[in-house]
């Protein structure tokens, strides 16, 4: 199809799901003009807050590629929190809370990069030719991979509530 402008549904589907994709940690940013720089001396720890958001970003975009392929997705993977995607609002406001707007902006973009390049990284693997064979791999990595990682990223935060809130404390300062 190359010089061809004609997409099939199927391709149509996987560049919006790809796309998609980019632009879910985007959506989820926090402060309107973060721009990724912070103040030159803060005490908190951004890094540790990015890694937590990172993480709670990543969940909400596989969930939101792979409701797409299975309607049930986010009923199969809801916690205690919620689904993925509210999860990763949830974690959004616990880490941004009492940060001031550099400080928000600077955990957020590094966040939403490092979440929307590992779900990109990890999609990107699901591209095929045929888009019936790309379909159907993307269902299946869904249900084998993608469902017990977010799975796992909402029972680690339930179940390690209390240390999670030591550590945001504690990066916080």
């Amino acid at each position: 199809m190359v010089g061809s402008t004609a997409r099939t549904p199927g391709q149509f589907r996987r560049r919006s799901v790809i796309i998609g994709a980019s632009l879910m940690a985007v959506g989820l940013t926090g402060p309107a003009g973060a721009t990724g720089t912070g103040p030159a001396k803060s005490a908190v720890d951004t890094d540790v807050l990015a890694n937590v958001l990172s993480t709670a970003f990543l969940a909400a975009n596989l969930s939101r590629v792979c409701a797409e392929q299975n309607q049930w997705f986010l009923e199969d993977t809801k916690s205690a929190a919620g689904d993925g995607r509210t999860f990763a609002e949830h974690i959004k406001e616990e880490v941004l809370s009492s940060l001031n707007e550099g400080d928000a902006g600077v955990v957020v973009i590094r966040a939403a990069n490092a979440a929307r390049a590992v779900s990109l990284g990890l999609i990107h693997v699901m591209q095929d030719e045929s888009t019936a064979a790309e379909e159907q791999r993307m269902a299946a990595w869904c249900e084998t991979t993608a469902k017990p990682l977010v799975r796992g990223i909402l029972a680690q935060h339930d179940i390690r509530h209390d240390l999670y809130d030591r550590m945001l404390s504690r990066a916080k300062q």
